[in-house]
Protein backbone atom coordinates (compact mmCIF):
# COMPACT_ATOMS: atom_id res chain seq x y z
CA UNK A 1 0.00 0.00 0.00
CA UNK A 2 1.60 3.25 -1.10
CA UNK A 3 -0.03 6.32 0.39
CA UNK A 4 1.05 9.85 1.12
CA UNK A 5 2.46 10.11 4.65
CA UNK A 6 0.69 12.33 7.14
CA UNK A 7 1.62 13.90 10.43
CA UNK A 8 -1.43 13.95 12.69
CA UNK A 9 -1.12 16.24 15.69
CA UNK A 10 -1.47 14.09 18.81
CA UNK A 11 -3.17 16.70 20.98
CA UNK A 12 -6.38 15.94 22.86
CA UNK A 13 -9.25 18.33 22.22
CA UNK A 14 -12.97 17.96 21.52
CA UNK A 15 -12.61 17.36 17.78
CA UNK A 16 -9.68 14.96 18.19
CA UNK A 17 -11.63 12.87 20.72
CA UNK A 18 -14.63 12.78 18.35
CA UNK A 19 -12.45 11.45 15.52
CA UNK A 20 -10.97 8.79 17.81
CA UNK A 21 -14.58 7.66 18.36
CA UNK A 22 -15.06 7.48 14.59
CA UNK A 23 -11.90 5.41 14.20
CA UNK A 24 -12.92 3.09 17.06
CA UNK A 25 -16.16 2.27 15.25
CA UNK A 26 -15.79 2.99 11.52
CA UNK A 27 -12.00 2.86 11.23
CA UNK A 28 -9.65 0.10 10.21
CA UNK A 29 -6.06 -0.32 11.36
CA UNK A 30 -3.92 -2.14 8.82
CA UNK A 31 -1.81 -5.14 9.81
CA UNK A 32 1.26 -3.28 8.49
CA UNK A 33 1.07 -1.13 11.66
CA UNK A 34 1.19 2.11 9.70
CA UNK A 35 -1.89 2.70 7.55
CA UNK A 36 -5.42 3.61 8.59
CA UNK A 37 -8.72 3.59 6.72
CA UNK A 38 -11.93 5.45 7.60
CA UNK A 39 -14.96 4.28 5.63
CA UNK A 40 -18.52 5.58 5.74
CA UNK A 41 -21.66 6.10 3.69
CA UNK A 42 -21.66 9.65 5.03
CA UNK A 43 -19.45 11.92 2.95
CA UNK A 44 -19.76 14.58 5.66
CA UNK A 45 -18.13 12.28 8.23
CA UNK A 46 -15.13 11.49 6.05
CA UNK A 47 -14.73 15.16 5.12
CA UNK A 48 -14.77 16.10 8.81
CA UNK A 49 -12.07 13.54 9.61
CA UNK A 50 -9.89 14.70 6.73
CA UNK A 51 -10.27 18.36 7.68
CA UNK A 52 -9.65 18.06 11.41
CA UNK A 53 -6.78 15.59 11.07
CA UNK A 54 -5.34 18.09 8.56
CA UNK A 55 -4.86 15.45 5.86
CA UNK A 56 -4.30 16.07 2.16
CA UNK A 57 -5.12 12.53 1.02
CA UNK A 58 -7.88 12.08 -1.53
CA UNK A 59 -11.25 10.57 -0.59
CA UNK A 60 -12.12 7.62 -2.82
CA UNK A 61 -15.16 5.39 -3.28
CA UNK A 62 -15.33 1.70 -2.38
CA UNK A 63 -17.71 -1.25 -2.10
CA UNK A 64 -18.30 -3.41 0.97
CA UNK A 65 -19.91 -6.67 1.97
CA UNK A 66 -19.47 -8.41 -1.37
CA UNK A 67 -21.32 -5.69 -3.26
CA UNK A 68 -19.82 -4.20 -6.42
CA UNK A 69 -21.52 -0.85 -5.92
CA UNK A 70 -19.04 1.72 -4.65
CA UNK A 71 -21.38 3.60 -2.32
CA UNK A 72 -18.95 4.13 0.55
CA UNK A 73 -16.49 6.99 0.97
CA UNK A 74 -12.98 5.99 2.04
CA UNK A 75 -10.07 7.95 3.47
CA UNK A 76 -6.73 6.11 3.58
CA UNK A 77 -3.55 7.49 5.05
CA UNK A 78 -0.26 6.37 6.58
CA UNK A 79 1.04 7.71 9.87
CA UNK A 80 3.20 5.45 12.04
CA UNK A 81 3.20 7.81 15.05
CA UNK A 82 -0.58 8.15 15.01
CA UNK A 83 -0.93 4.39 14.53
CA UNK A 84 1.26 3.72 17.57
CA UNK A 85 -0.76 6.30 19.53
CA UNK A 86 -3.95 4.38 18.72
CA UNK A 87 -2.33 1.12 19.80
CA UNK A 88 -1.49 2.74 23.14
CA UNK A 89 -5.15 3.74 23.53
CA UNK A 90 -6.17 0.10 23.14
CA UNK A 91 -7.11 -0.07 19.44
CA UNK A 92 -5.65 -2.89 17.35
CA UNK A 93 -5.81 -4.31 13.81
CA UNK A 94 -8.90 -6.56 13.51
CA UNK A 95 -10.26 -4.73 16.53
CA UNK A 96 -13.95 -5.37 15.92
CA UNK A 97 -14.24 -8.41 18.21
CA UNK A 98 -11.31 -7.76 20.53
CA UNK A 99 -11.73 -4.10 21.46
CA UNK A 100 -12.39 -3.43 25.14
CA UNK A 101 -11.59 -0.51 27.45
CA UNK A 102 -9.82 2.39 25.76
CA UNK A 103 -7.62 5.02 27.38
CA UNK A 104 -9.83 8.04 26.67
CA UNK A 105 -9.44 11.08 28.97
CA UNK A 106 -12.66 11.48 30.96
CA UNK A 107 -12.74 15.16 30.00
CA UNK A 108 -13.25 14.16 26.36
CA UNK A 109 -15.36 11.02 26.76
CA UNK A 110 -18.56 12.81 25.66
CA UNK A 111 -16.92 13.85 22.38
CA UNK A 112 -15.48 10.35 21.91
CA UNK A 113 -18.92 8.81 22.51
CA UNK A 114 -20.53 11.18 20.00
CA UNK A 115 -17.98 9.95 17.46
CA UNK A 116 -18.91 6.35 18.27
CA UNK A 117 -22.61 7.12 17.78
CA UNK A 118 -21.90 8.80 14.44
CA UNK A 119 -19.74 5.85 13.43
CA UNK A 120 -21.78 2.81 14.45
CA UNK A 121 -24.73 4.07 16.42
CA UNK A 122 -28.17 5.58 15.98
CA UNK A 123 -30.56 8.06 17.54
CA UNK A 124 -34.24 7.34 16.95
CA UNK A 125 -37.74 8.57 17.67
CA UNK A 126 -40.75 6.27 17.54
CA UNK A 127 -44.20 5.96 19.11
CA UNK A 128 -45.23 3.41 21.69
CA UNK A 129 -47.67 1.01 19.94
CA UNK A 130 -50.28 1.34 22.70
CA UNK A 131 -49.86 4.68 24.47
CA UNK A 132 -48.61 6.45 21.31
CA UNK A 133 -46.21 8.39 23.53
CA UNK A 134 -42.86 9.25 21.91
CA UNK A 135 -40.06 6.76 22.50
CA UNK A 136 -36.45 7.92 22.29
CA UNK A 137 -33.52 5.55 21.90
CA UNK A 138 -29.76 5.86 21.61
CA UNK A 139 -28.00 2.74 20.30
CA UNK A 140 -24.41 1.70 19.72
CA UNK A 141 -23.47 -1.50 17.87
CA UNK A 142 -20.24 -3.47 18.18
CA UNK A 143 -18.95 -6.99 17.61
CA UNK A 144 -17.18 -6.65 20.97
CA UNK A 145 -19.36 -6.95 24.07
CA UNK A 146 -16.38 -5.96 26.23
CA UNK A 147 -16.22 -2.60 24.45
CA UNK A 148 -19.92 -1.95 25.04
CA UNK A 149 -19.58 -3.03 28.69
CA UNK A 150 -16.91 -0.37 29.11
CA UNK A 151 -18.99 2.29 27.30
CA UNK A 152 -21.97 1.53 29.55
CA UNK A 153 -19.77 1.74 32.67
CA UNK A 154 -18.41 5.12 31.58
CA UNK A 155 -21.87 6.49 30.75
CA UNK A 156 -23.11 5.52 34.21
CA UNK A 157 -20.08 7.06 35.88
CA UNK A 158 -19.78 10.29 33.87
CA UNK A 159 -23.34 10.96 32.68
CA UNK A 160 -25.21 9.63 35.74
CA UNK A 161 -27.52 7.39 33.74
CA UNK A 162 -29.31 4.56 35.55
CA UNK A 163 -30.27 2.20 32.74
CA UNK A 164 -28.74 0.85 29.58
CA UNK A 165 -28.81 -2.73 28.36
CA UNK A 166 -26.69 -4.87 26.04
CA UNK A 167 -28.15 -7.61 23.87
CA UNK A 168 -26.95 -9.73 20.98
CA UNK A 169 -28.71 -9.52 17.62
CA UNK A 170 -30.08 -12.89 16.57
CA UNK A 171 -29.35 -12.30 12.90
CA UNK A 172 -25.66 -11.38 13.34
CA UNK A 173 -22.73 -11.67 15.72
CA UNK A 174 -23.22 -8.08 16.80
CA UNK A 175 -24.10 -6.65 20.20
CA UNK A 176 -26.22 -3.55 20.77
CA UNK A 177 -26.02 -1.14 23.68
CA UNK A 178 -29.42 0.48 24.12
CA UNK A 179 -30.51 3.47 26.19
CA UNK A 180 -34.21 4.23 26.60
CA UNK A 181 -36.02 7.56 26.85
CA UNK A 182 -34.84 9.13 30.12
CA UNK A 183 -31.23 8.05 29.74
CA UNK A 184 -31.21 9.05 26.06
CA UNK A 185 -32.19 12.60 26.98
CA UNK A 186 -29.41 12.77 29.59
CA UNK A 187 -26.81 11.39 27.17
CA UNK A 188 -27.80 13.62 24.27
CA UNK A 189 -27.58 16.68 26.51
CA UNK A 190 -24.04 15.62 27.44
CA UNK A 191 -22.70 14.84 23.98
CA UNK A 192 -24.36 17.59 21.93
CA UNK A 193 -23.33 21.14 22.71
CA UNK A 194 -23.16 24.24 20.55
CA UNK A 195 -20.89 24.00 17.52
CA UNK A 196 -19.61 20.47 18.19
CA UNK A 197 -18.19 18.36 15.38
CA UNK A 198 -20.79 15.78 14.36
CA UNK A 199 -22.96 14.37 11.60
CA UNK A 200 -25.63 16.99 10.93
CA UNK A 201 -28.35 14.40 10.20
CA UNK A 202 -27.92 12.74 13.61
CA UNK A 203 -27.66 16.06 15.42
CA UNK A 204 -30.97 17.06 13.84
CA UNK A 205 -32.68 14.05 15.43
CA UNK A 206 -30.92 14.67 18.75
CA UNK A 207 -32.11 18.28 18.92
CA UNK A 208 -35.64 17.22 18.06
CA UNK A 209 -35.56 14.80 21.00
CA UNK A 210 -34.06 17.32 23.40
CA UNK A 211 -36.59 20.05 22.64
CA UNK A 212 -37.63 21.51 25.97
CA UNK A 213 -35.09 19.32 27.81
CA UNK A 214 -32.12 20.99 26.18
CA UNK A 215 -29.82 22.41 28.86
CA UNK A 216 -27.74 24.70 26.64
Amino acid sequence: MSLRKSNVKLVWNNNFAYIIGIIATDGNLSSDLRHLIITSKDHEMVINCKKHLELTNKISRTARGGSKEKKYYMLQFGDKNFFEFLLELGLTPRKSKTMAELKIPQKYFADFFRGCIDGDGSISISKHPESRHPQYKVRLCSASKSFLDWILKMCKMLFDVNGGSICKLKSASVYVLLFAKKDSIIILNKIYKKNVLCLSRKKKVALKILGKWRNW
